[in-house]
């Protein structure tokens, strides 16, 4: 029992000596190198920054070993002091008197800028302007519905923050791109924006809301719609045969009730033509509508 008293008195007095020591080394002031976030550049209230600036610093800081070992301190790093220059490309030269920590009051001291001890500026005004947003969907129906109608978006028009010659070069901005497949049901959806490119540039808000219907679709037939040849040879007249087409067009009920059948245009180029002399056909129509069935994919091009 007294051999383990012993030994144990041991363990205290070195675990006693290691927490002196711990104390001894961290109360001590050391002067340290070390790379630092630029988390700030401060400017004029009414001015910005073209181009994102250097990421960090390489810096000498004195302070207690305690301090030093603590991490909030260099995750806030330090910011630049500008707030004198106008407008324009500037060259500034980092030093203690324009460089400084960042909220860390008297605990830890900046000794020296080492690298890099020059900064390259370009300052423009701070601006605001509204610009459009354009939707990018593509609601796809399922088998036997259409797409009514997609809203405006909502807000339809957004402000654009961020440097002033930045800021001019866009009227407009669009929406994330989204597709969506096999829509039954009408749907709401909140789509983010398309942040144009710049430092610090903005957008409030940064997404909005658009709606997209659907109804069930009703088919119509079109009879004895004339084919047009593209691309025929000058002074000859072009002829297909068949020559008319039977085209089913499915669409809103509404909608492809008073469509107007000189909408639809079904066209062959003479310049496809194979060594049968057929060529396939194409029908265009609106976009809310779908080509469901024509009565041939293919005809033949007589020319007189």
């Amino acid at each position: 029992m007294k051999l383990f008293d012993n030994i144990w008195l041991k363990v205290i007095a070195i675990a006693a000596g290691l927490v002196l020591w711990f104390h001894v080394v961290t109360e001590k002031v050391y002067h340290h190198r070390l790379q630092l976030p630029i988390t700030e550049i401060v400017l004029d209230e009414k001015l910005t920054l073209m181009d994102a600036p250097l990421d960090s610093l390489m810096v000498v800081v004195h302070a207690s070993g305690k301090q030093l070992l603590r991490k909030k301190w260099r995750e806030r790093g330090v910011k630049i002091h500008a707030v004198q220059l106008p407008t324009g490309h500037h060259n500034i030269n980092l030093t203690t008197a324009n460089v400084s920590l960042f909220d860390v009051g008297n605990l830890v001291t900046l000794d020296e800028v080492v690298s890099p001890t020059s900064l390259r500026l370009y300052i423009d005004h701070q601006s605001e302007m509204t610009v459009k947003v354009t939707p990018d969907i593509n609601p796809v129906p399922d088998e036997g519905f259409a797409v009514s109608k997609i809203s405006s978006p909502e807000p339809s028009e957004v402000t654009l923050i961020g440097a002033r010659s930045l800021v001019r070069r866009h009227t407009t901005v669009s929406t994330i791109p989204k597709e969506l497949t096999g829509l039954r049901n009408n749907l709401t959806l909140t789509l983010p924006l398309v942040k144009p490119p710049g430092y610090r540039i903005e957008l409030q808000p940064d997404s909005v809301t658009v709606t997209v219907e659907i109804v069930a679709v009703k088919t119509r037939i079109f009879e004895d719609v004339p084919i047009v040849v593209y691309n025929a040879p000058p002074n000859k007249k072009a002829l297909t045969f068949p020559a008319t087409l039977r085209i089913e067009l499915t669409g809103p009920p509404e909608e492809i009730d008073d469509l107007d059948r000189s909408t639809l245009i079904a066209s062959a180029d003479f310049r496809l033509i194979d060594s049968n002399g057929l060529t396939s056909v194409k029908v265009d129509c609106p976009s809310h509508f779908k080509v469901k069935k024509i009565s041939a994919d293919a005809v033949r091009i007589i020319v007189q």
